[in-house]
């Protein structure tokens, strides 16, 4: 009976307890990661081998320019060239036909002044020989300016021929050292990249060796 009495009175000290009992606050577990800043490893050689490639790089870049302003060049000097020769051609075969065109009038003024001077049956003679003059002389002349005219000609075909055989064969070159172009620019990536990282290993070498024993 004592016993029962004890019991109970142990569940009412429980009971008054857990009331006092402060309730307790979960706090959240905050889960800190810690990362780990590597600084950058500087290298020495960095500097030199960004300054040398490019002064390569740079160098191919102004072959480039410097090529294609020596084509420009020499095809504006073709077109000018070939554009002096038609005013020159045109020129002098305005001087041929004036000259021609002097021979004819003065033909005419002639056989005109020996018509007013002579009598019927002598201007009967004299229109017969100028009609034959002027034929032997439209023909001498046609023989003379058919060579003239053919060669000048020829030589219009063949200047605009050249001009246009040198445009294809520069556009031809062009497209073939563009392809050049990327393949060496491609090396010299390559090359700078390969360059670059058999410095750092010997930096990295000579660190090591020098590093302070632990």
């Amino acid at each position: 009976m004592a016993q029962k009495v004890i019991q109970q009175k142990e569940e009412v000290l429980k009971k008054e307890v857990n009331k006092l009992e402060v309730p307790k606050v979960e706090v959240a577990k905050v889960e800190i990661q810690k990362v780990e800043q590597q600084k950058e490893t500087s290298f020495v050689s960095d500097s030199y081998i960004e300054t040398l490639w490019g002064h390569v790089e740079g160098a191919v870049s102004r072959t480039g320019e410097l090529r294609e302003q020596s084509q420009e060049l020499y095809l504006n000097a073709i077109k000018e060239t070939t554009k002096f020769n038609g005013v020159y051609r045109k020129t002098l075969k305005g001087l041929f036909e004036q000259a021609i065109k002097l021979n004819s009038d003065f033909r005419k003024g002639f056989f005109q002044n020996s018509i007013m001077k002579t009598n019927e049956s002598a201007q009967e003679v004299t229109e017969s020989l100028k009609s034959q003059v002027n034929e032997a002389a439209s023909k001498l002349e046609e023989l003379y300016l058919t060579p003239i005219n053919a060669a000048f000609d020829l030589s219009e075909k063949a200047e605009k021929l050249f001009e246009q055989n040198c445009e294809e064969f520069i556009e031809y070159t062009n497209e073939a050292l563009n392809v050049w172009e990327a393949v060496t620019d491609n090396y010299l990536q390559q090359a700078r990249k390969t360059h670059q990282d058999i410095a750092h290993r010997l930096e990295d070498s000579l660190r090591v060796l020098v590093a302070p024993g632990k």
